[in-house]
């Protein structure tokens, strides 16, 4: 490994795995991001070196995921990735919520048990994010398995002055607990710079004259008949929203870790709650080191919402649009920077997508090799390398990162390959590899999907009806639509062939 101090630039070891050489990372780098809790880009120090330890607020399934937690696991797998080929062993948690209010009103709805609701869609989300390759967490708990966990935090903040009992909810069988905001005043705003006088009640915050003040927020329910609910000194109930990630964290990662993760929409009250009870019930100061967050997805320039009849599911998205395209789509931009979603938007990332992936498949299924080494080529190598590592350790700068490897892929396009040695060969493989797979999690090992090939031959045989009614103005079309997609086509006798480009 050559380490040059003055320029930060990095030529880095390689091994052998079989046939392929893969770039591994295992010199000292600085690795810079932006903490929410600062407000300001940080050098990352792990507590214990070699190890990351992670936890990332997970869905509450009551549905299908959306775009916007596509938006965010595709965001912290990336960053996962990255911290692995740092050489980083990342203990990576994601929960389940799987007791919730809108968990019991599908219940209702559907005329199934609140656990039936939470099962399917476990189920039907995690094989969303599969088709996605983000990688599954080390362990990914469900918030029903730390009932007990969360009472015993629940008395303990009691026993400390930080919660309190009120009578039982209008229709409730048992008492509620909140937490004391005023309590923890010295720790109120330490994540989001608010101010306990300036909350107001009713906006983010719902209205509770059983509340001591306006900010308190519940860490247990009393159950309404009907209601999943647990035994508690309370009565029976269930617990509260933010209560859930305190228990789960705490007790896979301890009562200090390196990063908490979620949507930037977690921010408040979510993630402020989580601070307050988990360092109250501790001690300890901070939960977590680094507080990272996800930028906002907004759909035509609006907030994605419901109301606005504008939310997209992501298995509807990925019936018109390949799982490669989405996660493209969403690595094109800075994870912190808000995002505008769009059709026209996700057809040029389809464009864009199938250019670079099309150099890839090219040069991966070429066979022919002498011993030519191309100075553009392996100075582009090298390149892109520095480049792309630069990228990715300033802030997860995925978006720099891609423009990093289209460069390099220009620079292969441009070149002559015959004759080129297999060394060199193998290295423009790897970067896309290295880089574009086990990174950017793009270029799987798997064929190209059988929803992209059906939109190709389907536009192959528009164009040869246009063709035979002599309308070449829709034909010339066609091959042009064809070609944004990386695909190039060829009129023979046999027919019209196809491939990637």
């Amino acid at each position: 490994v050559q380490f040059d101090m003055n320029r930060l630039r990095v030529v880095q070891a390689c091994f052998w795995i079989g046939e392929i050489v893969l770039i591994s990372c295992p010199y000292k780098v600085v690795l810079r991001f932006y903490n929410t809790a600062t407000r300001k880009v940080e050098t990352f120090v792990p507590i214990e070196e070699g190890k990351v330890s992670m936890y990332v607020c997970g869905l509450t399934v009551y549905n299908d995921m959306h775009l916007g937690h596509a938006r965010t696991y595709i965001a912290f797998d990336t960053i996962r990735r990255w911290f692995e080929y740092l050489g980083n062993d990342v203990k990576f948690i994601q929960n389940h919520t799987d007791i919730d209010d809108k968990i019991i009103k599908r219940a209702l709805e559907e005329k199934i048990s609140a656990e039936e609701v939470a099962n399917k869609y476990i189920e039907r989300t995690t094989k969303d994010l599969d088709k996605l390759q983000v990688k599954p967490p080390t362990e990914m708990p469900r918030a029903t398995d730390y009932i007990e966990e969360m009472i015993e935090i629940i008395s303990n903040l009691i026993s400390k002055g930080h919660a309190y009992v009120v009578e039982p909810m209008e229709g409730a069988l048992s008492s509620d607990v909140y937490f004391d905001v005023l309590s923890a005043s010295d720790k109120f705003g330490n994540l989001t710079g608010q101010k306990i006088e300036d909350m107001e009640a009713g906006a983010r915050i719902a209205v509770d004259n059983r509340k001591r003040h306006a900010s308190d927020f519940v860490l247990w329910k009393g159950a309404k008949p009907g209601e999943p609910n647990w035994d508690s000194p309370w009565g029976t109930g269930r617990p509260g929203w933010h209560i859930e990630c305190s228990a789960m964290s705490l007790s896979h990662l301890g009562s200090n870790f390196d990063i908490h993760g979620g949507g930037i929409d977690l921010k408040f009250p979510h993630h402020e709650s989580e601070i307050l009870q988990t360092e109250c019930h501790t001690d300890h100061t901070p939960m977590s080191n680094f507080w990272i967050h996800s930028g906002h997805l907004t759909v035509n320039k609006e907030k994605m919402s419901k109301s606005l009849d504008n939310f997209f599911l992501v298995r509807d998205v990925m019936k018109e649009y390949s799982a490669e395209t989405l996660r493209f789509y969403f690595l094109n931009g800075h994870y912190r920077s808000p995002i505008d979603f769009s059709d026209s938007n996700l057809k040029e990332s389809e464009a864009a997508y199938r250019r670079l992936e099309g150099t890839y498949r090219r040069v991966k299924d070429f066979s022919s090799f002498g011993a030519v080494n191309p100075k553009e080529l392996e100075t582009a190598v090298i390149s892109c390398s520095d480049s792309f590592v630069e990228a990715m350790n300033d802030d997860f700068n995925t978006r720099e990162a891609l423009a990093s490897l289209f460069q390099f892929s220009r620079v292969v396009n441009s070149c002559n390959l015959d004759n080129i040695s297999l060394e060199l060969h193998t290295k423009i493989i790897n970067i896309f590899e290295s880089f574009g797979n086990n990174v950017l999690g793009l270029f799987t090992d798997e064929d190209l999907d059988s929803d992209f090939i059906a939109k190709i031959e389907s536009l192959i045989s528009s164009r040869d009806k246009a063709r035979a009614n002599k309308d070449w103005a829709k034909s010339d079309s066609i091959r042009d639509e064809l070609s944004t997609l990386g695909i190039q086509i060829e009129d023979s006798p046999e027919g019209t062939k196809w491939r990637q480009i």
